[in-house]
């Protein structure tokens, strides 16, 4: 088996979720983004259920694997960010 050559990047944002794998030398092989769901109250706050986080986040990941071969046991390691205002 080869060794593993991609790395993963998550973004958790504001607007959308993306998952980008990268080779080990930093060149972006892909990408693949969901929009990120919330709610938002009278008073202008808003509010994010962190099980529908996770499910978009997962929708994501499973998109980025449709488009590169072998994603799963391709991955070396996964980052993860998120925005946090």
């Amino acid at each position: 088996m080869a060794e593993p050559d991609i790395l993963i990047g998550i973004d958790a944002g504001t607007s959308v979720i993306k998952a980008v794998a990268f080779s080990l030398t930093g060149r972006q092989i892909a990408d693949a983004s969901v929009l990120n769901h919330y709610r938002t109250a009278a008073d202008g706050s808003a509010c994010q259920s962190l099980e529908q986080t996770w499910a978009d986040c997962a929708a994501a990941l499973r998109q980025l694997g449709e488009t590169v071969d072998g994603l799963a046991r391709r991955t070396a390691a996964v980052a993860v960010t998120g925005q946090g205002d």
